[in-house]
């Protein structure tokens, strides 16, 4: 995740995305406790969001969205957001992790949209409307659908070890439907430990440096990509993330990812978050193919 050169303004980003993602307004203390802030700054945020009303505080101290934000442009115009988002929340509440949307076009991975599962912990990442250069693994699950010299630069993006694993990731996308990353055996326990620290430190306490190394080095760990062989083992593995395309076209321009970041997933549980991602990947392309239809009831 690039630096912040601003944390307090980190932090206002962050309690706006928390209030948006949620599908109830929220307590100071709730956003507090979801985003591991000290509880006065919370309160101090929260005050100059609701004067400038980005947010609106009901009845019972509960915050939400304000006004203010219909005017303002989605990170993405191309996409139905209220759409994408019952289709994104869906994902995150069957999977109970974190649900990201990104965008792959022009050398760059652009997140476009996220939700989390109440209840569930929050990894902080790349926000809304940040980018990172294409790169392997980095928008695995498109390649295959992609133009011969993108999938070429991006199959020489990959150095080491990972040169030998690349074309057999895209083989594994092309007949699963999406990719299903892990960390290495010995890195599986502290894969767990990093992400319970970012999940429970966040931006208040962690310096700015510190907490863009550990999300480096948690992004590094976690980049293993399955084989067909590995994945079929009887025995519980570790499971860091998956990915899987999204069609709005035939080059499919978006990728979902879910990050379950759990050390030990049993086979039926490994099945039964493939099926997920790939359900979800299937209900967002119908969505994106048809941006001017409303979000599915859900009722």
């Amino acid at each position: 995740m690039p630096e912040s050169a601003s944390p307090p303004t980190r932090r206002v980003i962050e309690v706006m995305e928390l209030l948006t993602r949620a599908d109830r307004s929220l307590t100071a203390s709730e956003v507090a406790s979801a985003l591991g802030l000290a509880r006065a700054t919370v309160t101090a945020v929260l005050t100059e969001l609701t004067d400038a009303a980005w947010v609106h505080r009901d009845g019972q101290r509960r915050f939400g969205p304000g006004p203010a934000l219909a005017t303002l442009r989605p990170a993405d115009a191309e996409i139905s957001i209220a759409a994408v988002s019952a289709e994104l929340k869906a994902l995150a509440a069957a999977a109970h992790c974190g649900v990201t949307l990104s965008r792959i076009a022009d050398g760059k991975l652009t997140v476009v949209a996220k939700e989390y599962a109440l209840g569930a912990r929050i990894v902080p990442g790349l926000a809304v409307g940040q980018s990172i250069p294409l790169g392997y693994p980095a928008g695995a699950a498109v390649m295959a659908w992609r133009s011969e010299a993108e999938r070429r630069a991006w199959l020489a993006s990959a150095t080491g070890p990972a040169r030998r694993d690349a074309p057999a990731l895209l083989r594994f996308v092309t007949t699963h439907g999406c990719a299903v990353f892990r960390p290495d055996s010995d890195d599986a326990g502290l894969v767990e430990v990093l992400a319970e620290l970012l999940g429970a430190v966040g931006g208040e306490v962690m310096q700015p440096e510190l907490r863009t190394r550990v999300l480096r080095q948690l992004a590094r760990l976690t980049a293993r990509p399955y084989r067909d062989d590995d994945l079929d083992n009887a025995q519980p593995l570790p499971v860091s993330y998956l990915s899987a395309p999204v069609f709005g076209s035939s080059e499919a321009p978006y990728e979902v990812q879910i990050g379950p970041l759990r050390s030990a997933v049993s086979r039926g549980d490994r099945t039964q978050l493939i099926a997920m991602i790939r359900d979800g990947a299937q209900a967002l392309s119908a969505v994106l193919s048809a941006p001017a239809t409303k979000a599915p009831d859900r009722t």
